[in-house]
């Protein structure tokens, strides 16, 4: 039901950041797209002033042997910040989301638009996100 936040031009390639500021490792999904995990680091979440940074002269941590070439799914390990880079080719109104069956059963997800607004597309407050279930 929230606002698009995303908005990727089509043929635009992004680097996206998932903090994960949780104690559980979520398997990240990015409808629509394949992209190639990048890298992690660690991050400090400062609850005094409610703000998340990356850890200060911290090692970036390459991606894990299995997840070399294109996926669609990553895992966000706890007190990282996931590194991918992807290339949004088709326009639409789509969805990134959290694999945990529980999240995705309570429609924890986020919306994304590639290019411009199109006649049809789900609005804010009008029924949720295009483009399938789940969200973190």
């Amino acid at each position: 039901m929230d606002a698009v936040t995303e908005n990727p031009a089509v043929g635009a390639t992004e680097v996206w950041e998932f903090y994960n500021t949780t104690v559980d490792a979520h398997p990240m999904h990015v409808h629509e797209v394949i992209f190639e995990v990048l890298n992690r680091q660690p991050i400090f979440v400062d609850e005094t002033t409610q703000t998340v940074q990356v850890v200060p002269g911290s090692a970036v941590t390459p991606p894990e042997p299995w997840e070399t070439g294109y996926k669609d799914t990553v895992l966000a390990y706890p007190g990282q910040v996931t590194r991918i880079r992807a290339q949004f080719k088709t326009p639409g109104q789509f969805v990134w989301h959290c694999h945990i069956v529980e999240h995705e059963d309570n429609e924890m997800m986020r919306p994304y638009r590639i290019g411009p607004e199109q006649p049809g597309q789900p609005m804010p407050g009008g029924g949720g996100g295009g483009g399938g279930s789940g969200g973190m």
